[in-house]
């Protein structure tokens, strides 16, 4: 009897002393951060472009094609605003350096005329709307206006014999990617198409006064990488 007593005893003061003790709360589980992408940057670019124009007489048609590319390279800068979670709206303004050269025989007076093109630099002003996919792809469109520093000149006998230099502008539409692969850094992906005004450039072709109406276009693939700053800094993911 006093072992069933002295059993009962023990087995009380035990779970008494347990109770008596504090719980241990489970970990909390850490939320991996989520890259904000609200905020302005400023960066760099390399890449490709291309100034196409085809060259049409007002009387006797088609002067054939004047197209030619190089590499491009500069700089940018801009802002973004993150909102509803996956969706990133932003403007930016883009100037890069070139140099495109190119030389071509008139079509219809192959012997005498010839057409030469150079292109120095362009900028761009364009706004954006993308869907982030992750908290750190992003995809997007963008949109804006387009400004291409360039020359077209009419030669005879390698003389120079009228010239049309100025800066020709446009629509610019443009579609691409960017990653944030830190916090504070971003690399993207993109092209942009410009729609050109058209522009006239007359000389004369020994007696005959020619006007050759100029149509022109202008594409580019840029790569670069921003460094932004001015953001929220990371928060919990919502995604």
């Amino acid at each position: 009897m006093r072992s069933i007593f002295a059993f009962v005893f023990t087995a009380f003061t035990t779970s008494a002393i347990a109770a008596d003790l504090p719980v241990r709360a489970p970990p909390m589980a850490v939320p991996a951060p989520a890259y904000m992408w609200t905020g302005c940057y400023i960066g760099g670019n390399l890449g490709w472009a291309q100034l196409s124009a085809h060259l049409n007489d007002r009387f006797d048609g088609n002067d054939g094609n004047l197209s030619s590319s190089s590499f491009a390279g500069g700089g940018q800068i801009g802002c973004d605003y993150q909102f509803a979670s996956n969706w990133v709206f932003g403007v930016r303004g883009l100037i890069d350096g070139m140099d495109i050269n190119r030389n071509r025989a008139s079509i219809l007076d192959p012997t005498v005329i010839g057409f030469h093109a150079r292109g120095n630099w362009f900028a761009t002003v364009t706004a954006r709307l993308g869907y982030l996919f992750t908290p750190t792809f992003l995809f997007y469109v963008n949109g804006g206006w387009g400004t291409v520093n360039e020359r077209f000149s009419v030669t005879r006998a390698n003389f120079v014999i009228a010239s049309a230099g100025r800066n020709a502008s446009g629509g610019d539409v443009g579609v691409g990617i960017e990653y944030m692969f830190a916090p504070n850094w971003t690399m993207w992906l993109e092209w942009d198409h410009i729609f050109l005004d058209h522009n006239s450039i007359e000389f004369l072709d020994l007696t005959v006064d020619r006007i050759d109406n100029i149509n022109r276009n202008f594409d580019k693939v840029l790569f670069g990488i921003n460094w932004r700053f001015g953001g929220p800094g990371s928060v919990a993911a919502r995604y």
